[in-house]
Formats: C-alpha cells, sequence, structure tokens
C-alpha cells in the first residue's frame, strides 16, 4: 500500500517536471522568436535613420546638435545639484 502511494506521488512529481520542462522550453523558444523579431525592427530602424541622414545631411547635425545642448544641460544640473548638497 505505501509503495502504491509513492509510485503515484512519483508519477504526479515527474509529471509536474515535465510540465515545467516543457513551459521552460515554450518561454524560451518565445523569448528567441520575440528577439529575432526585435532584431529585425531595429535593423529596419537603423537602415531608415541612415537613408534619412544621407538625404537630410544638415538636417541630421542641427538634431545631434540639438540632442547633445539637451543632454548636456541635463548632465550639467544634475551635477550642479550634487555640488548644492
Amino acid at each position: 500500500m505505501k509503495k502504491e502511494k509513492n509510485v503515484g506521488f512519483r508519477n504526479k512529481t515527474h509529471e509536474g517536471v515535465d510540465k515545467a520542462i516543457d513551459k521552460a522550453e515554450q518561454m524560451r523558444d518565445s523569448g528567441r522568436e520575440k528577439l529575432a523579431q526585435l532584431k529585425e525592427r531595429a535593423m529596419i530602424m537603423r537602415d531608415n535613420v541612415d537613408g534619412y541622414i544621407i538625404r537630410n545631411p544638415e538636417k541630421s547635425v542641427l538634431i545631434a546638435a540639438g540632442i547633445g545642448v539637451v543632454v548636456g544641460a541635463v548632465v550639467t544640473a544634475v551635477i550642479m545639484k550634487k555640488k548644492k548638497r
């Protein structure tokens, strides 16, 4: 009787482990698919940006300079705030 309970428990445990492994494999495969999709979208975006820069070099430089000014202002503000403490 006790051995029968152990066998049933063991079988249920094995089934649970098998289900967990299957779920982990599904999640891994899904993650790989999503990563591949993200890589593809990133490449498309990069190509779009490259094309924009080629078509509009002056505007691209001005946008980059503007972003640099904003980042510089934020960094300066953070540094000044730390110095006041």
